[in-house]
């Protein structure tokens, strides 16, 4: 009677979105953010639509990093 037990495991995306004071550069660190993105996420799907988030974003592709940081988080 495996259904009576919930196998069924929160992502730690779920866990950081509960937070009220989660920053888009928090979610942006997790590995699995992607892979929850094309899972169609409802919870994170709404976070990066919030227009902080989008203009935060838009900045990310159209500003280039700066050069004192260390280049694999420049290009992440």
């Amino acid at each position: 009677m495996f259904w009576k037990f919930d196998l069924h495991s929160s992502s730690h995306i779920d866990t950081l979105l509960e937070r009220e004071d989660v920053t888009l550069k928090e979610l942006m660190d997790e590995e699995d953010v992607l892979q929850e993105c094309k899972a169609q996420n409802r919870k994170l799907i709404e976070f990066l639509l919030k227009s902080e988030c989008l203009e935060d974003l838009v900045s990310f592709i159209i500003e280039e990093p700066p050069q004192e940081m260390d280049e694999k988080i420049r290009y992440k």
